[in-house]
């Protein structure tokens, strides 16, 4: 036990020092408009295989790899799992009156996670009397929201001349996390507990471009975010032609299909903010603001909707996999009331699956690769000018599998997507995305050695 607690402290304490230098610093380069509504872009919380599949998250479960999005999967674990990864973006934004469209690269670190059973699978080899049940904990770190985005727009005013609004925005929410697993033969339960943190700011800059000597004027909201989320999760696993008596080795190559089902109610944490109104100009101000009006500190409770998502799997665990997503987001009850915005309801489905020509293959690396693909598409929950975005996407990826010196197999995982974020008349967020994870394994966590 005291190997356990040294083994955390160091995750803990190698988790904290990372990502305050990755997590902590605000990304100027992301150029989102649609982040300025609402919270932001709201991260995914599926890791780069689940990703490479459309995010077919509900009832997927893997021995070696994490699913936080359900926490009802990682009773499935085998090993201790540490999991980190990062990612890379291209954006352009493109619109019918866009003569050049803006283009901009962006990335930062994804996620650290670490997962675990509750008991060694070496021990459960050994034991006489095998017990139905298999538990298992997660924890973590990772972006919640992104805003960031700075857009220009003009217009000409009778009597004032041209008019240039500039809109300014940064900031992100993270959450850490603990998530708990218990599996009695088929049916597996799970619940995850997060912390939900971290500031945003946003600003209106206007430019009276012929008016000599004018002051531009200044409104700036900065908010500060706090609270505890929480979500459950259900798995049942039905293995097809299963022989009563047979052992795991006789039912691993067997067909098996996994319902699976998460959600949560609407969560509420705290949120705090100031406004501020004022007017700069360089001749007399420099760069600093004159102050017209301030509100210091406004509080409320951020509501956070609710969520539903089901899915099916259906594969052959050591070959392939193919699976369906659906998840419904209840965004018209979401309440800010430090600003107050109308956010649609949004759902969002995908399929996707996993091929592996042959996992025992000694001699062609290439038959042990896992090979992904995928497809989603939803509406998004933000309505610009009465018109409600849709999000679309088309992954792939790949899993390479290592060999480490304890000969538990470990992951390098890549995926691509190509996407888009838009509405028929607005402006179009046309994305390339790279994603990166990696997956260590390890078979000496709760290990009790036994001596005849």
């Amino acid at each position: 036990m005291p190997n356990l607690w040294s083994k955390l402290s160091l995750f803990l304490s190698l988790t904290l020092v990372v990502s305050v230098s990755a997590f902590g610093q605000n990304t100027p380069s992301v150029n989102s408009p649609y982040s300025r509504y609402g919270i932001g872009n709201i991260n995914s919380t599926d890791f780069a295989p689940l990703q490479s599949m459309g995010g077919i998250s509900s009832a997927y479960n893997n021995p070696y790899q994490l699913n936080i999005t359900n926490p009802a999967s990682l009773s499935y674990l085998n090993y201790a799992v540490f999991e980190t990864g990062a990612y890379a973006e291209y954006k352009n934004l493109n619109s019918q009156n866009t003569v050049n469209p803006v283009g901009n690269w962006s990335g930062n670190i994804s996620h650290f996670a670490l997962g675990f059973p509750l008991k060694n699978q070496l021990n459960k080899l050994s034991e006489r009397k095998k017990s139905p049940f298999s538990n298992a904990m997660a924890l973590g770190l990772m972006p919640y929201s992104t805003v960031g985005y700075d857009i220009e727009s003009s217009s000409v005013l009778p009597n004032i001349g041209q008019v240039t609004y500039q809109y300014i925005g940064e900031g992100a929410t993270y959450q850490a996390f603990l998530a708990a697993s218990t599996k009695y033969k088929g049916l597996s339960l799970g619940g995850h507990l997060g912390y939900i943190f971290g500031n945003s700011r946003n600003e209106r800059v206007v430019y009276f471009n012929d008016i000599d000597y004018a002051f531009a004027d200044v409104l700036r909201d900065e908010y500060s975010m706090r609270g505890f989320s929480f979500r459950l999760g259900a798995q049942y696993e039905y293995i097809i032609g299963k022989v009563e008596g047979e052992d795991i080795k006789e039912t691993s190559n067997r067909p098996r299909l996994v319902f699976g089902i998460h959600g949560n109610t609407v969560n509420s944490i705290d949120i705090s903010g100031n406004s501020i109104s004022a007017r700069t100009n360089n001749l007399y101000t420099g760069n600093n603001l004159d102050t017209i009006l301030s509100s210091v500190e406004s509080t409320g409770r951020l509501q956070l909707p609710s969520e539903l998502g089901l899915g099916v799997v259906y594969s052959k665990r050591l070959h392939w996999k193919i699976g369906a997503d659906y998840k419904m987001t209840n965004w018209s009850g979401y309440d800010n009331p430090l600003n107050p915005e109308n956010l649609e309801n949004s759902w969002r489905a995908a399929i996707g699956g996993e091929y592996i020509p042959n996992v025992r293959s000694y001699n062609k690396y290439g038959a042990r690769l896992r090979y992904r693909a995928g497809v989603h598409y939803g509406t998004d929950p933000r309505v610009v000018s009465g018109e409600q975005l849709t999000n679309m996407g088309l992954t792939v990826g790949v899993g390479f599998p290592l060999r480490l010196p304890r000969g538990v197999p470990s992951f390098v995982n890549l995926g691509l997507e190509v996407g888009q974020l838009a509405a028929p008349n607005l402006i179009s967020e046309n994305y390339f995305k790279i994603n990166v994870g990696f997956t260590l394994n390890d078979n000496t966590w709760f290990y009790k050695q036994k001596f005849n």
